[in-house]
């Protein structure tokens, strides 16, 4: 029985808002808008001097808001519902303006700032500019309203100098140029993202997209890349002489930086083993093929075994890698580790394989760092101990090598208290008791 589990990234969620987003706040806050001044009685229809203009106005902004809502729950937008939103929105505050009296005019001007804003949102700078222009032109209009016979070249220059209208465009320009550094931002990420996703297609392609059958054997494989594109390698394939290559890697850079070794080593370490070579000689071999690429600052951790699944005997180099644990049917465990350096360590190793038995009802456990170097809050590491422990408890309740494996990641993400995570891989192989192997 086999099972192979991949795991979102946890690492690389998008947190840029989406834009139609604003087109709910802005009609959130024109209902506000409405029914704050119609509670307020200032438009009260028993009032003689209510125009059945600014009536009308309060019925369409109702009812074009109404429609916002419905269009936006069915993910169809109105035509042009932007520039109508804007034109409506300064038509009420110029409106309300116009009835609350010349004491309380400065407050509700200061709105205008908000419908600028949301101008230089959707329209960047061009929008922010005409939106501000239109306030001034409304607000001026309404001054004029309010105070005729005045001269209107009065009217206009109180609006400049008392009134903000100044502040006004000053706003427009600010939010018009942020807003457009912003846009430029959103779309180097999301062009990021895209390539992101790109080498994220190209790993999974490259890492095994199922595991092999192995009689007599249950295989579990648990992989959970920290970012959009995972540092871990890992491989479970059957070779031509009836072995299985079983090997585990942590790759340097958690990113499109760490595919391009990853991607080098792997077709090394496929080709090699397909070639016939033993774990040692292939361990030799890649690194010496791969020591100029990941020089100077890049190394790989690798563990390549062979397994023979009618025996049990597991041939094995371990290069820097954290040793797997072994954990045996009487209740030991050993680790297995042969010594070696890492891949890109020195040019000239020579690396030295070792062999083991598997015994039926024994259970191999391999893993990156990602699963053992998790610390809690006292600077504690999950530890190998941990992860014997998880998969002692689960199998004396009589747990699956899933349920193993799924525990022990639960408990290693239970354990930590850090924010940054590494990648982790787990790969276990429990040999089946001789009565029920198949």
């Amino acid at each position: 029985m086999s099972q192979l589990r991949h795991s979102t990234p946890t690492g690389a969620v998008d947190r840029l808002l989406p834009l139609w987003e604003t087109d709910i706040f802005v009609g959130l806050f024109r209902t506000a808008f409405i029914i704050a001044f119609v509670v307020a009685g200032t438009f009260s229809p028993f009032d003689p001097q209510v125009h059945a203009f600014v009536w009308g106005l309060l019925i369409l902004a109702t009812v074009f808001t109404t429609a916002l809502f419905l269009t936006l729950a069915w993910v169809r937008p109105l035509p042009h519902q932007r520039l109508i939103a804007l034109a409506i929105d300064l038509l009420l505050v110029s409106a309300a303006i116009r009835l609350i009296g010349p004491g309380q005019q400065q407050s509700l001007f200061q709105i205008y700032y908000i419908i600028v804003l949301i101008g230089a949102i959707w329209f960047q700078l061009v929008g922010s500019l005409c939106t501000a222009a239109a306030a001034l032109v409304l607000f001026t209009a309404v001054r004029y309203a309010a105070t005729y016979p005045t001269a209107l070249s009065n009217v206009a220059s109180d609006v400049l100098w008392d009134q903000g209208a100044v502040f006004l465009f000053l706003i427009a320009l600010i939010g018009g140029f942020l807003v457009r550094a912003l846009d430029r931002q959103y779309r180097a990420t999301a062009q990021f993202t895209h390539e992101l996703q790109l080498a994220r297609t190209v790993q999974d392609t490259i890492l095994s997209a199922s595991l092999p059958q192995l009689p007599g054997w249950q295989v579990a494989l648990r992989f959970e890349p920290a970012r959009w594109v995972g540092g871990d390698l890992y491989e479970v394939a059957e070779l031509p002489d009836g072995q299985y290559l079983i090997c585990l890697g942590d790759m340097p850079g958690k990113s499109a930086y760490g595919l391009v070794h990853l991607s080098l080593i792997y077709s090394q370490i496929r080709g090699a083993a397909l070639a016939g070579l033993p774990p040692a000689a292939i361990a030799n071999r890649v690194n010496q093929t791969v020591y100029d690429v990941l020089q100077p600052y890049s190394y790989a951790p690798l563990f390549i075994s062979m397994l023979q699944p009618d025996t049990g005997k597991l041939t094995f180099v371990s290069c820097g890698h954290y040793p797997p644990v072994l954990l045996r049917a009487n209740n030991s465990y050993q680790e297995l580790s042969s010594d070696g350096i890492v891949i890109g360590g020195r040019p000239d190793t020579n690396y030295q394989q070792r062999e083991i038995q598997i015994e039926p009802g024994d259970l191999l456990i391999c893993y990156t760092d990602g699963i053992t170097e998790p610390r809690n809050r006292a600077g504690e590491q999950f530890g190998v101990e941990r992860v014997v422990q998880v998969a002692r408890s689960i199998e004396a309740a009589g747990g699956s090598i899933e349920e193993i494996s799924d525990e022990i990641l639960r408990q290693s993400h239970k354990f930590s208290t850090e924010w940054d995570r590494d990648d982790a891989t787990l790969i276990l192989l429990r040999r089946e008791p001789s009565n029920i192997s198949q």
